[in-house]
């Protein structure tokens, strides 16, 4: 991400036009022959090649003339760097700052707009280390044939970005959306670090109420269930602020899978409360509760 930053600044108009391209082509195959890119950027061939010329030269794209025709395909800083040319045009980041998280699935930097606000900007990283995470999205694939990485962590973001949307309506301690661009949300940031590192917490009881009270609203008035809770999903601050976090796994409550998915939720938590700070709950009785209006 920070390559695609420094690089950005240096593109021409025309050089993000052809790797849109490339893009567009990457719907109907992995690698897009030069003559699609002519056609999808509007180009003349000339111009065409001469651009594919600098921007594989910047590493962004990777060709293959392995088959009869040469083929060109963006790797992932050529997409980061169409996200984040889209979201400096809509005003929504203007610099980039530090890693502040990674996991398997994504990469959290912070950044900041033109304004000073200081935000957390999510960039989705799915198929890094395994396709495990491409078969759990399969429910949202339909039954489209070709599924590149780009449309699978574009999904993947889009699905998380709506979710944030639908819950921050209820005003609670979950990220603010500000916006959403390919495979990247940008959302509000607490500067904190997960439940499972904090060593001290003020009011154990408070926190655990805070935190049930939190997905007892999210299941009842927005019909949702995280379905990866537990204590690296949960941000707490100096001042036990929380953010609930990482809303890619939610269902529906109507899901045929949601009776197993919240029980695993909330006993996630109440185990996490149990061995760290010895705060004794029912999980069946706090279910069961979550069907009392």
């Amino acid at each position: 991400m920070s390559k695609a930053a420094k690089i950005l600044p240096d593109l021409e108009k025309e050089d993000l036009r052809i790797l849109m391209a490339i893009e567009i082509g990457m719907k109907r195959s992995e690698f897009v022959t030069i003559n699609n890119i002519k056609f999808y950027s509007r180009y003349l061939m000339e111009e065409t090649l001469f651009r594919l010329k600098k921007v594989h030269k910047l590493d962004l794209i990777i060709r293959d003339s392995s088959k009869n025709e040469v083929g060109y395909t963006l790797n992932s800083v050529g997409y980061d760097v169409l996200a984040l040319h889209a979201l400096v045009e809509k005003e929504i980041i203007g610099q980039l700052g530090p890693l502040i998280g990674k996991g398997k699935e994504s990469d959290v930097y912070g950044c900041m707009d033109d304004n000073g606000n200081i935000f957390a900007l999510k960039i989705y990283r799915i198929g890094r280390t395994s396709f495990k995470s491409i078969k759990r999205l399969r429910s949202f694939l339909g039954n489209r044939k070709h599924a590149s990485w780009l449309y699978v962590n574009r999904l993947a973001a889009k699905k998380e970005y709506d979710a944030l949307n639908k819950i921050y309506e209820l005003k609670l301690d979950t990220p603010k959306p500000i916006g959403f661009n390919r495979h990247i949300i940008v959302m509000s940031y607490l500067r904190g670090k997960e439940l499972a590192y904090h060593s001290k917490i003020k009011n154990p009881i408070k926190m655990f109420n805070k935190i049930i009270k939190q997905v007892k609203i999210i299941y009842q008035k927005a019909k949702m269930i995280h379905g990866d809770l537990g204590e690296f999903n949960i941000v707490v601050d100096h001042k036990d602020n929380i953010l609930i976090i990482d809303w890619l796994q939610w269902v529906p409550s109507d899901h045929p899978n949601a009776n197993s998915l919240l029980e695993r939720d909330i006993r996630n938590v109440c185990n996490f409360f149990q061995k760290k700070y010895h705060i004794e709950s029912n999980p069946v009785e706090i279910i069961q509760s979550f069907e009392k209006k």
